[in-house]
């Protein structure tokens, strides 16, 4: 249980993300079994009908994982009501056993194993739920990192960075409001807006975008259709326009 409940999510910049995993492990191993059994029936069970809000984006990059059981409303009801009886059968356990444990007599040891073994048999199922529950937050844990690892990841990451640049808003903003009425913008045009608007971007276009010109820029962030247009002097000019998606 507690396991689950330091491990099932996690937040953070790579700064602070083991800071602050740290503290909610150390927060989660204080606090009493009721305490983490109503824990777990609301941060970890989920009703499949109940929809989870995301949180606002940060202004830093930040990074989150969560790991959460969902079902029917039933079914997440029969696990509150089994993590209620594990947590009656704990205390009774622990706060009634010892006078019932009297080794010295066959009939009252006799007694005793008997009752340890019911109070095992209920709370298997919800051990087995534990376990099981464990196993797939490790195996969703493991998909993470195998995928953050992978170079397909890193692609994403600079892609998703490169869609949401400045430069690559800007360009966004300008030909959805400036463009021929077939839709395409001039990048010529869309160019100059952009050295007057973002000037340290253009003038380290390199640098910051790893392209050197903005076409390159354009073809790369996977946002826009990319046109050279013959001219009658046997040149071309560039067009551009926000790609569409069927």
């Amino acid at each position: 249980m507690k396991f689950l409940l330091a491990n099932h999510t996690g937040d953070g910049t790579v700064e602070n993300y083991q800071t602050r995993h740290n503290k909610r492990a150390e927060s989660v191993n204080k606090q009493m079994l009721g305490n983490l059994v109503d824990k777990y029936g609301s941060d970890v069970l989920q009703d499949a009908g109940v929809e989870t809000l995301d949180e606002e984006n940060p202004a830093v990059p930040w990074m989150s994982f969560t790991f959460r059981v969902s079902g029917s409303a039933e079914f997440v009801e029969t696990v509150r009501s089994d993590l209620k009886l594990m947590t009656e059968e704990r205390n009774e356990l622990v706060h009634h056993f010892l006078p019932r444990w009297q080794p010295e007599s066959p009939e009252k040891l006799g007694e005793a194993l008997l009752y340890l073994d019911a109070q095992r048999e209920k709370v298997l199922p919800m051990h087995k739920h534990l376990r099981n529950t464990v196993d797939g937050m490790q195996a969703a844990r493991k998909l993470l990192h195998d995928f953050i690892s992978s170079e397909e990841y890193q692609r994403q990451d600079e892609l998703m960075w490169l869609q949401a640049s400045p430069l690559v808003e800007l360009l966004r903003e300008v030909t959805s409001q400036i463009h021929r009425t077939d839709g395409w913008t001039y990048l010529a045009h869309a160019g100059k807006l952009a050295n007057k608007n973002l000037p340290d971007d253009i003038r380290n276009l390199k640098e910051r975008y790893g392209f050197n010109t903005l076409k390159k820029l354009l073809i790369a962030c996977e946002t826009f259709d990319v046109y050279d247009e013959p001219l009658a002097n046997g040149t071309f000019r560039t067009l551009y326009r926000i790609r569409r998606v069927d």
